[in-house]
């Protein structure tokens, strides 16, 4: 039994040694078989040496491409070593259905707020574009009608006026021909124009393309007051209009308290004045109703609790109290007047209950 080990082992160690052997080992397992022989000549009886043999299935480099090959190796561990921070393990590569498998599926309300937002961003952008296209026609717009020839003043229409001519008003408005119609602020000119103490109110309009039309109301004198030599005209509301050397055969106001220094031109008369004022167009309008207008030259204001009036063409003077039953009053007024027509006296109606007539002597 040891002999036959023996040989086994001799048979392994030199199973893979030579050819002559491998022939051996298979006519053993194939005895039916019959294998070419080989030329003694190639064999050796020592081991093969790696270096001239040669084995089906492994190439054989040389030692300087062996070197290189190592060399690459080493570089390539030394890139992996350089480039690899962590100890984490390097990704494994999935395939396509495994990617999609792994993907996270949105749910529906997520993925519907989502969608809002992005319609709501994209609503907010066309919102700005549009506003800034607006801005740009509009700016263009405003560059064309200020730069235009096309619009530039021709005709300047005042509409109206009655005491204060056209061109005056025109004049006080600033406004020149072949000025562009919309570099005039409109508040300029109607201050402008309400230099005129005449003028009232002003309203200005464009008419395009170039003409500019002036609309203005004039206040009306009511009254006069002496002042030296000349006559001052007022309205109804107190505004100093005009100082004239001619008498405007308009009722004289005596005794207002405004100072002289003040009397001027486009100036009011104080606040206590122009109230007085409002009795006494009460009364003067009860004496136009009544056909007795004409003949009041003076009214007395000094003491509004009793209002005079005087009628130098009757020779008489009227007391009138305060402001109260002026309708009576002036009605019982115009009595007195036709029935003592050609005396000349003072006529009491303040009261009226004491109503009388005095003469003068």
């Amino acid at each position: 039994m040891k002999n036959k080990r023996k040989n086994k082992n001799s048979e392994l160690d030199f199973y893979y040694l030579s050819k002559e052997n491998e022939d051996k080992r298979v006519q053993k397992k194939h005895p039916k078989k019959k294998r070419k022989k080989v030329n003694p000549e190639l064999l050796n009886d020592d081991r093969f040496n790696m270096d001239n043999e040669i084995v089906i299935g492994v190439t054989v480099l040389p030692e300087k491409d062996k070197n290189k090959k190592v060399r690459k190796e080493e570089n390539n561990k030394k890139k992996k070593n350089k480039f690899d921070v962590t100890d984490k393990e390097p990704r494994k590569k999935t395939n396509k259905g495994q990617a999609k498998k792994n993907v996270k599926r949105i749910p529906y309300e997520e993925e519907r707020k989502r969608k809002q937002k992005r319609e709501k961003r994209f609503r907010i952008i066309k919102i700005f574009l549009k506003i800034l296209m607006l801005i740009a026609i509009i700016i263009g717009i405003i560059l064309f009608l200020f730069i235009s020839p096309i619009f530039n003043i021709k005709n300047i229409n005042v509409q109206g006026n009655k005491k204060v001519q056209s061109e005056e008003i025109s004049s006080l408005s600033k406004l020149k021909i072949e000025e562009n119609i919309f570099r005039f602020s409109s508040k300029e000119i109607e201050k402008n124009v309400k230099e005129n103490a005449y003028i009232d109110t002003v309203e200005v309009k464009r008419k395009i393309p170039n003409t500019v039309e002036i609309t203005v109301s004039e206040r009306t004198a009511k009254y006069q007051l002496e002042y030296g030599n000349a006559f001052v005209y007022i309205d109804m509301n107190g505004n100093i209009l005009e100082i004239s050397e001619q008498n405007a055969n308009l009722p004289i106001i005596r005794g207002y308290v405004t100072k002289q220094e003040d009397i001027k031109a486009g100036n009011k008369l104080v606040d206590e004045d122009c109230n007085k004022l409002i009795s006494v167009e009460k009364f003067l309008k009860a004496a136009q109703s009544n056909q007795i207008y004409d003949i009041i030259t003076y009214v007395n204001i000094s003491n509004d609790k009793n209002y005079i009036m005087e009628l130098p063409s009757k020779g008489k003077v009227a007391y009138l109290g305060d402001d109260t039953n002026v309708n009576d009053k002036i009605l019982i007024l115009k009595e007195i007047i036709s029935k003592e027509e050609g005396r000349n006296g003072e006529i009491f109606v303040n009261d009226l209950n004491k109503i009388f007539f005095r003469e003068s002597v």
